[in-house]
């Protein structure tokens, strides 16, 4: 990272008038892009898209392939150590950035070569992730936090990992998002869902209680409930009631389907075979 801040120093230089004028939004652009993906050849993997280590930092910076937002990270720290004021943005399904100078702003696309967005660019990516119907709203702007981004990144990796049905690696992955927002009901969600197949019954109920604790929606409050009982149940051993279930399933089609007790044996040790949830996107 020294050698790409170094060479962006000095082409942030060669890009400042003789008479000391500041350069140009577009001129600090071309300097990004000479540099970055130029010089230092960090580029999008648009072969192996799919690669859990595009979404690896230190696999990136050895590869010089990765995700549009592991790249980006090292767009923001060459920005921040050269004085740019550069922030991540966090686009649908694509993350951009944004570079601000001399009153001017433009859109960068750290996965294609830093190629600056305009309006019809960004309406063709939105509809490409969210459908032909979709337009751009200001939330699509939204300037993304250091947490946005950390966690954006490890759901890329556990959205992968919940792809090729591995179960156990995407409930590690939530767990380490769990360590940057400890506050976020939907993670604690996830959590329960994913234990719960993987007939964790003890960490399940725990991450479901947790939940509990941080969402106050009525709906979400009665399934998620109605799930911790049966998961007690099953840590006490206690024979699940069919009627009981079979009301459960007439008022509530979204319950999760659990694995069979502990006793009935699963297909494997990390349950791959087991189907894996998808109630978010990949953004990446």
């Amino acid at each position: 990272m020294d050698d790409i801040c170094a060479d962006l120093e000095r082409s942030i230089a060669d890009a400042t008038a003789s008479n000391g004028t500041p350069p140009r939004v577009m001129d600090l652009a071309i300097a990004l892009q000479n540099v970055i993906p130029g010089h230092h050849d960090f580029q999008g993997d648009e072969e192996n898209y799919d690669d859990t280590e595009n979404a690896n930092l230190m696999c990136v910076i050895d590869r010089k392939r990765g995700l549009p937002v592991a790249l980006a990270l090292l767009y923001l720290h060459a920005a921040a150590r050269c004085g740019l004021d550069m922030t991540g943005i966090d686009f649908p399904g694509h993350f951009l950035l944004r570079l601000e100078a001399s009153g001017e702003r433009v859109l960068i696309d750290p996965f294609h070569n830093g190629i600056v967005l305009g309006a019809a660019e960004l309406r063709e990516l939105l509809k490409a992730f969210q459908g032909l119907d979709a337009e751009l709203q200001p939330e699509h702007y939204r300037e993304a936090t250091d947490q946005t981004i950390l966690l954006r990144l490890q759901n890329n990796i556990k959205v992968r990992a919940l792809r090729s049905g591995d179960l156990a690696y995407a409930t590690t992955i939530l767990e380490r998002c769990l360590i940057i927002a400890p506050d976020e009901p939907g993670l604690w969600h996830q959590a329960g869902t994913l234990h719960a197949r993987l007939n964790n019954d003890e960490k399940a109920l725990a991450a479901f209680e947790q939940f509990l604790k941080l969402n106050h929606d009525p709906r979400h409050q009665q399934r998620i409930k109605t799930l911790a009982a049966e998961l007690r149940d099953r840590i006490a051993g206690i024979e699940p009631d069919a009627a009981k279930q079979g009301d459960a399933k007439d008022t509530d089609d979204t319950v999760i389907p659990f694995h069979p007790p502990k006793s009935c044996g699963s297909d494997n040790a990390n349950g791959s075979k087991q189907p894996a949830p998808s109630d978010d996107p990949s953004p990446v």
